[in-house]
């Protein structure tokens, strides 16, 4: 699809056809003469909507979703999967049942979405980011559709995601969900519990993951060098061991002394066991200790130390917001540290980057 103007003036729209429209030899489309851009763009959508799509393979969305299915446990992860699975079973199937895919439109789908957001699906409301979700995944069965030249375009193109227009923004979550340091110290004072304590010490000053906490192996500590390797995590919706949630969460990190100490002194304690190997989880023993219980322990301190209440992942900011508040540490290692990029470093933590720019402005003005 694309639109050249001409040297007389005019315009031309041009392009190739689906595989599934080329059995007359025909490869390419074009068409001249138009005296605006937009008028050029506006006749060549009306001809790709006017196409046919593979006359041999009209099929349903039920059909469609069980096409994207056979695929799809190439390519996503089973927890991702689950959602999916939700979303179609639940609000795609029941609301476009056995429909021909060709014959769902842009604003049905508008009209749909809208209508989800505004009055919930059977008895179930829905907010707006879980909205958000299932017209992503509507677009991206369409998508597959057209990538397999069953569709022409994709009826999603076009689509508004719905939106409250009164309601405010949402804060940042990692805004009040963190302590200062002399907080977590004041909390971890209170801890009684040598096993909690241990894990809530290991969680503010490794920084890591909840779900990279519970998937730590001792096969990926390193006594010598004071670091850990993340390469798995418990998915949350599933309670399997998957790979870490992306490409940057894959990272080796240095860990402080004194808590690689109190690692070292509880690894002693397991390798007397005959049946210990390096499989087993630095947070547990043969079986990992569940997310679940991690969460409720650490609720169950919080409220008994009488601190200021934030959740486990918490401390995860909590450990970030540390990092950052010293201005001669480099943004990239702060994020490679986390698992991050750069750019979602600046956007999760914008809070902290505003008090840097307080102590910025103040460091100027006394020159």
């Amino acid at each position: 699809m694309a639109i050249k103007k001409e040297k007389n003036g005019t315009y031309t729209f041009y392009g190739t056809l689906p595989i599934a429209l080329q059995t007359t030899g025909k490869k390419y489309y074009k068409k001249r003469g138009f005296k605006t851009k937009k008028e050029a763009k506006i006749s060549e959508m009306e001809y790709l909507n006017n196409l046919s799509v593979n006359p041999n393979k009209e099929i349903t969305i039920n059909e469609l979703i069980e096409e994207f299915n056979k695929d799809a446990k190439t390519k996503y992860k089973e927890s991702t999967l689950m959602g999916y699975r939700h979303i179609e079973r639940d609000i795609i199937i029941p609301s476009f049942n056995n429909k021909k895919i060709k014959d769902i439109t842009t604003l049905e789908i508008q009209r749909w979405i809208n209508d989800i957001f505004l009055k919930g699906f059977g008895t179930q409301k829905y907010a707006e980011e879980t909205c958000k979700s299932m017209l992503l995944h509507l677009s991206g069965l369409f998508t597959y559709a057209v990538l397999h030249d069953w569709l022409i375009k994709n009826p999603c193109k076009g689509v508004v995601r719905p939106h409250d227009p009164n309601k405010l923004k949402k804060e940042n979550s990692s805004k009040d969900n963190y302590w200062e340091d002399s907080t977590f110290q004041d909390f971890i004072s209170k801890v009684e519990d040598g096993q909690r304590k241990e894990l809530f010490e290991f969680a503010y000053y490794s920084g890591l993951r909840i779900g990279e906490i519970c998937a730590l192996q001792w096969k990926m500590v390193n006594f010598e060098n004071c670091t850990i390797t993340v390469d798995k995590s418990l998915s949350g919706s599933t309670a399997d061991i998957t790979p870490p949630k992306n490409e940057n969460s894959y990272r080796t990190i240095a860990i402080p002394n004194r808590i690689m100490d109190v690692l070292h002194y509880k690894y002693h304690y397991f390798i007397s066991r005959p049946d210990f190997n390096g499989d087993w989880f630095v947070f547990g023993a043969q079986k990992y200790i569940s997310d679940s219980t991690f969460r409720r322990w650490f609720n169950q301190e919080v409220k008994k130390a009488g601190v200021k209440r934030i959740t486990f992942h918490g401390l995860r900011h909590s450990h970030a917001s540390y990092l950052l508040a010293e201005t001669k540490l480099s943004e990239q290692l702060i994020a490679e540290r986390l698992g991050h990029t750069v750019q979602t470093l600046r956007k999760t933590y914008a809070h902290i980057y505003s008090n840097r720019r307080l102590e910025f402005n103040d460091e100027i003005i006394k020159l």
